[in-house]
Protein backbone atom coordinates (compact mmCIF):
# COMPACT_ATOMS: atom_id res chain seq x y z
CA UNK A 1 0.00 0.00 0.00
CA UNK A 2 1.05 3.47 -0.84
CA UNK A 3 1.61 6.49 1.50
CA UNK A 4 -1.07 8.72 0.18
CA UNK A 5 -2.45 11.22 2.80
CA UNK A 6 -6.00 12.85 1.98
CA UNK A 7 -7.81 15.30 3.95
CA UNK A 8 -12.09 14.97 4.43
CA UNK A 9 -12.63 19.04 4.00
CA UNK A 10 -16.46 19.24 5.53
CA UNK A 11 -19.17 21.32 3.56
CA UNK A 12 -20.25 22.19 7.17
CA UNK A 13 -17.99 25.26 7.75
CA UNK A 14 -18.50 25.06 11.12
CA UNK A 15 -16.46 21.91 11.85
CA UNK A 16 -12.47 21.29 10.74
CA UNK A 17 -12.24 18.47 8.10
CA UNK A 18 -9.95 15.50 9.41
CA UNK A 19 -6.63 14.03 7.16
CA UNK A 20 -6.37 10.16 6.65
CA UNK A 21 -4.61 7.59 5.02
CA UNK A 22 -7.27 4.24 4.24
CA UNK A 23 -10.70 3.82 3.79
CA UNK A 24 -11.46 2.28 7.13
CA UNK A 25 -9.73 5.72 8.64
CA UNK A 26 -11.94 7.64 6.60
CA UNK A 27 -15.04 5.54 7.76
CA UNK A 28 -14.43 5.79 11.92
CA UNK A 29 -13.48 9.07 12.03
CA UNK A 30 -16.72 10.26 9.51
CA UNK A 31 -18.61 8.42 11.84
CA UNK A 32 -17.46 10.08 15.10
CA UNK A 33 -17.70 13.57 12.97
CA UNK A 34 -20.24 15.99 14.64
CA UNK A 35 -20.53 19.47 14.32
CA UNK A 36 -21.18 22.42 17.49
CA UNK A 37 -24.42 21.46 17.25
CA UNK A 38 -24.20 17.34 17.87
CA UNK A 39 -25.47 16.37 14.24
CA UNK A 40 -23.75 14.43 12.04
CA UNK A 41 -21.19 15.90 9.29
CA UNK A 42 -21.87 14.03 6.39
CA UNK A 43 -20.58 15.51 3.20
CA UNK A 44 -17.25 16.35 2.28
CA UNK A 45 -14.99 17.44 -0.45
CA UNK A 46 -11.92 15.11 -0.74
CA UNK A 47 -8.58 16.68 -1.20
CA UNK A 48 -5.25 14.81 -2.11
CA UNK A 49 -2.63 16.46 0.39
CA UNK A 50 0.48 14.00 -0.15
CA UNK A 51 1.73 10.98 -1.98
CA UNK A 52 2.83 10.31 -5.58
CA UNK A 53 -0.77 9.56 -6.91
CA UNK A 54 -1.76 13.65 -7.14
CA UNK A 55 -2.07 13.18 -10.59
CA UNK A 56 -4.08 10.17 -10.58
CA UNK A 57 -6.54 11.08 -8.26
CA UNK A 58 -7.25 14.44 -9.49
CA UNK A 59 -8.12 12.48 -12.91
CA UNK A 60 -10.07 10.27 -11.30
CA UNK A 61 -12.55 12.96 -9.60
CA UNK A 62 -12.25 10.63 -6.83
CA UNK A 63 -14.72 12.04 -4.06
CA UNK A 64 -16.42 10.48 -1.08
CA UNK A 65 -18.53 8.09 -3.24
CA UNK A 66 -15.21 6.51 -5.30
CA UNK A 67 -13.40 6.56 -1.83
CA UNK A 68 -13.38 2.96 -1.34
CA UNK A 69 -12.75 2.37 -5.39
CA UNK A 70 -9.78 4.83 -4.89
CA UNK A 71 -8.56 2.67 -1.69
CA UNK A 72 -9.35 -1.10 -2.64
CA UNK A 73 -8.58 -0.65 -6.31
CA UNK A 74 -6.76 2.21 -7.72
CA UNK A 75 -4.38 2.36 -4.91
CA UNK A 76 -3.46 -0.71 -5.10
CA UNK A 77 -2.34 -1.14 -9.24
CA UNK A 78 0.65 -1.34 -10.86
CA UNK A 79 2.24 1.48 -12.83
CA UNK A 80 0.83 0.14 -16.01
CA UNK A 81 -2.94 -0.10 -15.02
CA UNK A 82 -2.46 3.27 -12.97
CA UNK A 83 -1.04 4.76 -16.44
CA UNK A 84 -4.02 3.21 -18.61
CA UNK A 85 -6.35 4.72 -15.85
CA UNK A 86 -4.97 7.98 -15.83
CA UNK A 87 -5.47 7.83 -19.73
CA UNK A 88 -9.50 6.54 -19.96
CA UNK A 89 -9.94 9.13 -17.32
CA UNK A 90 -8.02 12.31 -18.14
CA UNK A 91 -8.76 11.76 -22.01
CA UNK A 92 -11.27 9.84 -22.84
CA UNK A 93 -13.45 11.16 -19.44
CA UNK A 94 -14.26 7.79 -18.71
CA UNK A 95 -15.19 7.39 -14.52
CA UNK A 96 -12.87 5.56 -12.59
CA UNK A 97 -15.46 2.52 -12.41
CA UNK A 98 -16.05 2.41 -15.96
CA UNK A 99 -12.15 2.94 -16.53
CA UNK A 100 -11.18 -0.29 -14.33
CA UNK A 101 -13.76 -2.09 -16.25
CA UNK A 102 -12.09 -1.26 -19.52
CA UNK A 103 -8.39 -1.93 -18.49
CA UNK A 104 -6.43 -3.67 -20.79
CA UNK A 105 -9.80 -4.05 -23.25
CA UNK A 106 -8.85 -2.55 -25.98
CA UNK A 107 -6.09 0.02 -27.18
CA UNK A 108 -2.29 0.09 -25.47
CA UNK A 109 0.02 2.44 -24.27
CA UNK A 110 3.89 2.52 -25.06
CA UNK A 111 6.16 4.34 -23.05
CA UNK A 112 7.79 7.36 -25.40
CA UNK A 113 6.42 10.06 -27.37
CA UNK A 114 4.67 10.03 -30.69
CA UNK A 115 7.62 10.44 -32.48
CA UNK A 116 9.30 6.81 -31.05
CA UNK A 117 6.27 5.49 -32.09
CA UNK A 118 5.89 6.49 -35.59
CA UNK A 119 10.33 5.72 -35.70
CA UNK A 120 8.94 2.33 -34.01
CA UNK A 121 6.21 1.55 -36.43
CA UNK A 122 7.71 2.86 -39.88
CA UNK A 123 10.86 0.14 -38.52
CA UNK A 124 8.95 -2.76 -37.39
CA UNK A 125 6.86 -2.70 -40.41
CA UNK A 126 9.17 -2.90 -42.88
CA UNK A 127 7.17 0.07 -45.38
CA UNK A 128 10.00 2.18 -45.77
CA UNK A 129 12.43 -0.95 -47.01
CA UNK A 130 9.90 -1.13 -49.99
CA UNK A 131 10.88 2.07 -51.42
CA UNK A 132 13.98 2.71 -53.33
CA UNK A 133 17.09 3.69 -50.71
CA UNK A 134 17.61 7.08 -52.39
CA UNK A 135 13.70 8.05 -51.54
CA UNK A 136 13.96 6.87 -48.05
CA UNK A 137 15.87 9.16 -46.70
CA UNK A 138 13.67 11.78 -47.43
CA UNK A 139 10.46 10.21 -45.40
CA UNK A 140 9.40 12.31 -42.40
CA UNK A 141 8.65 11.15 -39.35
CA UNK A 142 7.94 14.36 -37.62
CA UNK A 143 4.94 14.81 -40.25
CA UNK A 144 4.33 11.20 -40.00
CA UNK A 145 3.67 11.42 -36.07
CA UNK A 146 1.39 14.76 -36.42
CA UNK A 147 -0.62 13.44 -39.55
CA UNK A 148 -1.22 10.00 -36.56
CA UNK A 149 -1.96 11.88 -33.46
CA UNK A 150 -4.56 14.59 -35.52
CA UNK A 151 -6.29 11.67 -37.57
CA UNK A 152 -6.94 10.77 -33.55
CA UNK A 153 -4.71 7.01 -34.21
CA UNK A 154 -2.50 7.92 -31.72
CA UNK A 155 -2.28 10.57 -28.15
CA UNK A 156 0.79 11.40 -26.08
CA UNK A 157 0.29 12.16 -22.61
CA UNK A 158 2.69 12.69 -19.79
CA UNK A 159 1.77 10.61 -16.77
CA UNK A 160 4.07 10.84 -13.49
CA UNK A 161 6.68 12.55 -15.13
CA UNK A 162 7.30 10.33 -18.28
CA UNK A 163 5.49 10.68 -22.00
CA UNK A 164 3.58 7.49 -23.29
CA UNK A 165 1.57 7.20 -26.74
CA UNK A 166 -1.57 5.42 -26.82
CA UNK A 167 -3.28 4.07 -29.94
CA UNK A 168 -5.98 1.71 -30.33
CA UNK A 169 -8.75 3.94 -28.31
Amino acid sequence: MLNEQLYANAYNSSVAGFYFTSYEEYKTKSSKHFDPFGLPVEEYEIDHVDGDLNQLFNACNIDQCTLSVWFNEIETMDKSDQTELYFRCDNLGQDPQEAICDLNSDGSISAGSSLYYAYSYIEDSGILNTLPENIQRYFDFEAFARDLEYSGDITEFSYDGETYTATGF
